[in-house]
């Protein structure tokens, strides 16, 4: 009888230990419900909906929530160019949380790297200007930027306040000129120099802005090419297993970062003004493609207007899933420009 007993006592304890922790898993990871993405269009509004979107719509392993992964970080934009003559020297470009690229001038490209304030490289640049369409893409996650230089558009959008701007031209006494560098690119600004410029505190971002986790569905790209019609500028995105990331090949330059998603979004030119300056409408809604873990996901952006944040989702409406780090985002003016392949192509 005694023994009949134990034995019962023992059994209940194993049945409530396993009902308990089935509980902690229901908590832990049961998918809560997906986030909302609405988009409000003040600068304050939008802002705070990032910060309630973002928790609540991250995924991971198939539908497995990730918990605590948004953090509020102060984001600031660096002007870097991307000239064959300048690529060799580019700092800052790994270390970027996002790395916003764009055609310019004679459609070349160029780099607004956003970094959290207090999380800057050693050094950053070369430096270069600014042109208005990078200004309607940073805003509302990054809403300070520091440049040299800019087109007479960007320079009417900064007097506007659509965005905090530092020229170095008048900072010249922030940056700094290498001379073992070529002129005209040896131009960077150090972090102590970045520091002493931020005098008045720069607003929080919820970070990462989109939702992250493992793609349900996409197909096998381990290869991405860009076509920017001249070998110099042309880019490869190579899969790398071990590193889970994609290796950026540009022109000579064979390993100019490894973003851990790749994310191309279509925005046509509208119009070449003087001196070959581009119009790039950002504000509106476009076809976008998303790289990461070696899948390639199918969708559109869509940005309501200049305060409002980018959404990416599917033709479905659900969203798009990032992995946790860099996101390189490349506007191209035509997706005739992208290609990709299931498998590395021999050389």
């Amino acid at each position: 009888m005694k023994f009949a007993v134990r034995s019962l006592s023992i059994a209940i304890t194993v049945v409530l230990g396993v009902v308990l922790v089935a509980a902690c898993l229901v908590f832990f990871f049961v998918p809560a419900p997906p986030a909302s993405h609405s988009v409000k269009t003040n600068r304050t509004a939008a802002a705070g909906s990032m910060s309630s979107q973002k928790d609540v719509g991250s995924w991971l392993l198939s539908g497995l929530k990730m918990v605590g992964l948004s953090h509020e970080k102060e984001l600031v934009a660096f002007m870097v160019e991307n000239h064959e003559a300048a690529r060799p020297f580019q700092e800052g470009v790994r270390q970027a949380l996002l790395v916003e690229e764009f055609p310019v001038e004679g459609f070349i490209s160029r780099f607004a790297l956003v970094f959290d304030k207090n999380d800057l490289p050693k050094r950053i640049g070369p430096m270069r200007s600014l042109r208005p369409y990078y200004i309607d893409a940073l805003e509302p996650w990054a809403s300070t930027v520091i440049h040299a230089g800019g087109s007479p558009e960007a320079f009417a959008k900064v007097e506007n306040g659509e965005i905090s701007a530092f020229n170095l031209l008048f900072y010249y006494d922030k940056a700094e000129r290498d001379k073992e560098v070529p002129e005209p690119h040896n131009l960077f600004i150090r972090r102590d120099k970045v520091l002493s410029l931020l005098t008045r505190e720069v607003r929080g971002t919820e970070w990462p802005p989109y939702d992250i986790g493992t793609p349900r569905t996409g197909s096998a790209a381990l290869i991405v090419k860009l076509n920017f019609h001249n070998p110099l500028h042309n880019v490869v995105y190579t899969y790398d297993r071990l590193g889970d990331a994609y290796v950026r090949a540009s022109g000579d330059v064979k390993n100019q970062g490894a973003p851990r998603n790749v994310l191309i979004v279509e925005m046509p030119v509208s119009s070449i003004g003087e001196y070959g300056r581009l119009t790039i409408p950002v504000v509106g809604r476009g076809r976008a493609f998303l790289f990461h873990s070696g899948i390639m996901q199918e969708g559109y952006w869509h940005k309501k207007g200049l305060y409002s944040p980018f959404t990416f989702t599917t033709a479905q409406g659900d969203p798009l899933l990032f992995a946790p780090g860099q996101t390189w985002m490349t506007a191209l003016p035509g997706l005739d420009r992208l290609s990709w392949f299931p498998v590395v192509q021999p050389k």
